[in-house]
């Protein structure tokens, strides 16, 4: 099943073929040292994914519209869900160890194993939104900020947290 219909496929199409708005998009992603990541920094969704604006009362999840600029309109509507590896919500870097192609069952078991692990970013106190609003917040002040704060981190908790 696709996660956009037809007319929210077509105007994931018309947006990648504009390129103010495909540069719009990568406005909002930053790269942080000592992250393999490629950090969202614009709006937020209820589960702490980026949003991101295609036009007039059209939004999409910021790593869809990733994906798409990488493999295709097609390859969105092909699959059902873009699972993180890195467990970081906020990333759009597509690819290995990143944003992939899944399932919904192989994303959700893959998540439920991941968070079972001491220093799991899945077992963050703070919750999905709250800790990708947090580390949004420092990505739009100053990458630094963010890197400094994954080093506290794998101080606390070793490299599980090298994943972001």
């Amino acid at each position: 099943m696709a996660r956009l219909d037809d007319s929210g496929l077509r105007a994931l199409a018309g947006a990648l073929g504009r390129p103010e708005v495909v540069q719009r998009y990568r406005s909002k992603v930053v790269e942080v040292d000592g992250s393999g990541c490629w950090w969202w920094t614009g709006a937020l969704s209820g589960r702490g994914h980026g949003r991101f604006w295609l036009g007039p009362q059209r939004v999409v999840i910021a790593h869809r519209f990733g994906y798409a600029l990488v493999h295709g309109v097609q390859a969105v509507a092909a699959v059902p869900v873009l699972g993180h590896r890195c467990d970081n919500p906020l990333c759009q870097r597509v690819g290995p160890g990143h944003v992939v192609a899944s399932s919904y069952v192989e994303n959700r078991r893959e998540w439920a194993i991941r968070k079972a692990i001491s220093g799991s970013p899945l077992d963050d106190p703070r919750g999905s939104r709250a800790r990708a609003r947090e580390l949004r917040d420092l990505a739009r002040q100053d990458p630094a900020l963010v890197a400094a704060d994954l080093e506290r981190l794998r101080a606390l908790y070793g490299e599980q947290m090298a994943l972001w």
